[in-house]
């Protein structure tokens, strides 16, 4: 079994990322903003991971917070699946890195990573 995201799940596009930002429901964590846009028409539940230039200048610690968000992410991924289905609702999920720039993101771990994506996760199960 793969351990990872399958791509088919992995939102893509920057014209989809756009939609779900300005026409979804926010919810504010201490280092993550998610977005969530239900669709009743698709019943795909789609997610993806975002961190802003401005706030993370140099690319290798981009990717090293992308993968720590997707891998938060995959572990509990299951439970939001789970629950869109039982509704019968497709969500587009985006999550937005939003720590401090000056904070020592080289000693970011998952274990933080992974409390703040539970506190999002809560959000966005109750609002399903």
């Amino acid at each position: 079994m793969r351990q990872t995201l399958p791509k088919s799940i992995i939102l893509r596009g920057y014209q989809s990322f756009t939609n779900v930002i300005t026409g979804g429901v926010s919810f504010h964590g201490t280092l993550l903003t998610g977005f969530l846009l239900t669709d009743a028409k698709d019943r795909k539940i789609t997610i993806g991971f975002s961190v802003p230039k401005k706030r993370v200048p140099l690319a290798a610690d981009r990717n090293r917070i992308k993968r720590l968000m997707r891998e938060s992410a995959r572990t509990t991924f299951a439970e939001i699946s789970s629950v869109a289905r039982k509704k019968n609702i497709g969500a587009k999920i985006v999550l937005m890195y939003k720590g401090e720039k000056n904070k020592q993101i080289r000693r970011l771990t998952l274990h933080d990573m992974e409390s703040a994506w539970f506190d999002i996760q809560q959000q966005i199960l109750k609002s399903l």
